[in-house]
């Protein structure tokens, strides 16, 4: 395929060694301890944090933990406030308010917690609107710290979905922090917050929280009333447009009642620009534009920008959710790369697959990549958006015939067994009919030098035949059919469309949820089946294991706790106040899940031992 991507790869040659020398760091372990003070609160000494999707690179969802709980009682809440009282709660160490849809999962890192939601609980009350927002709460107490809060595309469900916040997981490494937002930027935050003062290079994060599809060089300071706000290009041209009409009827000698109208009007599109902000702001450090055709790659994002990008040595890895039009058959950037590497220090784009998976896009590529050693060798594995998952050299190398630095393909496997994709006459089945082909949407999982991957399609696409598969990743060229083993749906049993990501346990199991919320235990050796539980509720989530227990979150708000054995075994399950979409994390002997509306600090009150 000849590359016809909207940017020109700028990169130096030079750069590219140094990246392959570049090693994963470790995370620290420790314990929580109770608070001197006798009131229960545990205090951070040194943990084991949750710094990025799936805890580590290998985006398997399995942590380290102890004396975790399965009776937890979430408090008594104000049906009008939706203020919950601490005292009536058990187990629960603090709970902060989220937006009104949180799909954005937990991560923690260096004593501070990290949520993706929506603005529509704002922590600056001047800043009222439909954005999306990722909130840094303190680890210890739960306390506000600072906000990103990212302006919206304009562009309604088909890019940027009405009131659908941030859904990408950050990924922190010492005092930064890397976030995809809905506008489908990669953005580099400060740890602190705009507390600490304004790092660079980037210094416009007041045109940045007012700027609109335009961007930020567009965006322009307007006072009215005494107020400032930074609005968009098209804002404020509106704003001075309605300005004149209503001088002009002034001058007129017009009715009140005909200025309403237009005052009502100007109110509205002021109330759209950002607040001069203070430090309860996130500092900005760098932004890549995907969708920038000049500077980025020219990305049509699907639906929302849901990828976690996953930070590996010196080098950022994101899919680009690049996917269909409105349409649902148009792809508007069939040549546009689903995964792009970038240099985690300045954003600069170093590299990009040339797989052609952006022209047999099924949907959108959202699943999110990861890194893993197979023979003593790393591998960068990612699922697509065509139903396949790819194996690449993780550092970019130069194409001759490109012109340009690629992640060089190693092989790539169908998750989709063939009679997903064709009738018996040889005739496609149609994607999204039930018996169709799947796309990958959860994570790909590297475990003990074996792949695991699980097809699924966008929920509202329902239920479906869906298939988890084990690879052994050393081999090259196409592997598909050629798995060390396939679960697949079947008469009455096996798994069905999921958009989960797998847990494998030490122990040789394969945990994995299917959207129409049974839960999965396979061997991780054979996929011999042990056993399925019915949550009876739809599952967006993945499945946590800590502490010899799976903890996953349904769409009917309950947090199922099944005991993570060859037997099962239903512990118990914890009513939250709201849906749970996006997946519980464990850090430092802490559960932490967030409800549409609520982010829980789930422990033994008391502390751990």
């Amino acid at each position: 395929m000849k590359l016809k991507s909207a940017c020109q790869l700028i990169v130096s040659l030079s750069l590219l060694p140094a990246l392959a020398s570049c090693q994963e760091k470790t995370v620290a372990t420790g314990k929580v301890t109770a608070d001197s003070t006798g009131g229960g609160t545990p205090v951070l000494v040194k943990g084991e944090d949750w710094p990025t999707w799936g805890r580590d690179s290998t985006r398997n969802m399995v942590g380290n933990a102890k004396n975790l709980p399965v009776e937890v009682s979430p408090g008594e809440m104000d049906d009008e406030t939706e203020v919950i009282d601490l005292k009536t709660t058990k187990n629960v160490r603090w709970i902060a308010k989220l937006g009104s849809q949180s799909y954005g999962n937990v991560s923690v890192a260096n004593g501070k917690v990290f949520a993706g939601t929506n603005n529509e609980s704002p922590r600056d009350k001047r800043n009222v609107v439909d954005r999306g927002n990722l909130m840094c709460f303190d680890e210890k107490t739960g306390e506000f710290l600072w906000q990103l809060v990212a302006p919206k595309l304009g562009a309604r469900k088909v890019s940027d979905w009405e009131y659908v916040g941030i859904c990408s997981a950050a990924a922190i490494e010492e005092d930064r922090l890397w976030i995809i937002t809905n506008r489908g930027e990669v953005v580099c935050l400060d740890m602190n917050g705009l507390a600490d003062g304004n790092d660079g290079p980037f210094k416009d994060e007041q045109k940045y929280y007012g700027a609109g599809f335009a961007g930020v060089a567009k965006a322009r300071a307007v006072t009215h009333e005494g107020e400032t706000r930074t609005l968009s290009e098209k804002g404020a041209n509106d704003f001075a447009a309605l300005t004149k009409q209503i001088e002009d009827l002034k001058a007129q000698n017009a009715a009140p009642d005909a200025l309403k109208p237009l005052m009502g009007r100007r109110k509205g599109i002021f109330a759209e620009g950002a607040p001069e902000i203070d430090n309860t702001y996130a500092d900005i450090l760098w932004i890549f534009d995907m969708r920038d055709a000049d500077n980025g790659v020219g990305v049509f994002p699907h639906n929302v920008s849901s990828c976690s990008a996953l930070v590996h040595g010196d080098i950022l890895y994101t899919a680009t959710s690049n996917g269909v039009d409105w349409s649902h058959t148009n792809i508007p950037g069939e040549f546009i790369p689903g995964l792009i590497a970038l240099d985690k220090n300045t954003g600069k784009l170093i590299g990009e697959e040339i797989t052609g998976v952006s022209e047999r896009v099924l949907h959108a590529s959202w699943s999110s990549p990861a890194v893993g050693k197979v023979k003593g060798k790393e591998m960068l594995i990612w699922g697509g958006g065509d139903g396949f998952a790819y194996g690449f050299d993780p550092v970019p190398v130069m194409d001759e015939d490109e012109g340009i630095p690629i992640l060089k393909e190693r092989w790539r496997y169908d998750g989709n067994p063939p009679h997903f994709r064709k009738k018996a006459d040889g005739t496609p089945i149609k994607y999204a009919t039930f018996k169709g082909p799947n796309e990958i949407i959860g994570t790909t999982v590297i475990h003990d030098g074996l792949v695991y991957i699980v097809t699924g399609q966008d929920p509202e696409h329902g239920d479906g035949v869906g298939m988890l598969s084990c690879l052994d990743p050393s081999g090259s060229g196409d592997l598909s059919g050629k798995a060390v083993w396939t679960y697949e749906y079947g008469d009455g049993s096996g798994i069905g469309r999921s958009i989960s990501t797998p847990s494998i346990t030490d122990d040789g199991l394969v945990i994995c949820a299917e959207y129409d919320g049974d839960i999965h235990c396979v061997d991780a050796k054979t996929g011999k089946p042990y056993w399925v539980h019915e949550t009876g509720s739809r599952v967006w989530a993945s499945t946590l294991v800590a502490d010899g227990k799976v903890y996953l979150g349904t769409e009917d708000g309950e947090v199922v706790v099944l005991a993570a054995t060859k037997e099962k075994k239903h512990l118990g399950t914890i009513e939250l106040h709201a849906p749970i979409y996006s997946s519980a994390v464990v850090a430092n002997d802490t559960v932490y899940v967030a409800s549409q509306t609520h982010l829980y600090a789930i422990g033994t009150t008391g502390g751990a031992d």
